[in-house]
């Protein structure tokens, strides 16, 4: 296993997406902290997000539209939603059973499944508000 360092950089990417209120993007990140700390490179940057990542400590969220990560500051599990206008990322309170709601099999023989994922698309409220400001409501399906 990789040895882990805590670095200051990887300290500061931490507490950057501690600090923000949602689900930030990579650039997101780099712009908060390269605002305060001006020598940091993006990919120190991206570099620790996958490493936080990658040791629990944050979660990761990749929109279904454009595919670009986001970062949780909740590294529990936990449902998502999508805005499909603006690429809002947000929690979705789902109550997780001890059972599944939905059973699973892999479709390949011998595929083990060991992770989901669950995020579901929508309109968030900015983006309905703007649609009825400018008189573009949309046709619900």
């Amino acid at each position: 296993m990789k040895d882990r360092r805590n670095t200051l950089q990887k300290e500061l990417t931490y507490e950057a997406v501690q600090a923000f209120c949602g689900h930030p993007s990579a650039d997101d990140i780099y712009r908060i902290i390269a605002s305060k700390h001006s020598t940091i490179s993006k990919a120190t940057v991206y570099r620790n997000l996958a490493s936080l990542y990658e040791e629990g400590r944050i979660g990761k969220v990749t929109s279904v539209g454009s595919g670009e990560a986001h970062y949780d500051h909740r590294a529990e599990r936990h449902v998502h939603g999508y805005c499909r206008k603006c690429g809002r990322v947000v929690d979705v309170d789902v109550s997780y059973n001890s059972s599944p709601l939905i059973e699973a099999h892999a479709m390949e023989d011998g595929f083990e499944l060991t992770s989901h994922e669950l995020i579901f698309e929508g309109i968030c409220r900015e983006c309905r508000d703007k649609e009825k400001k400018n008189g573009t409501e949309r046709i619900k399906n």
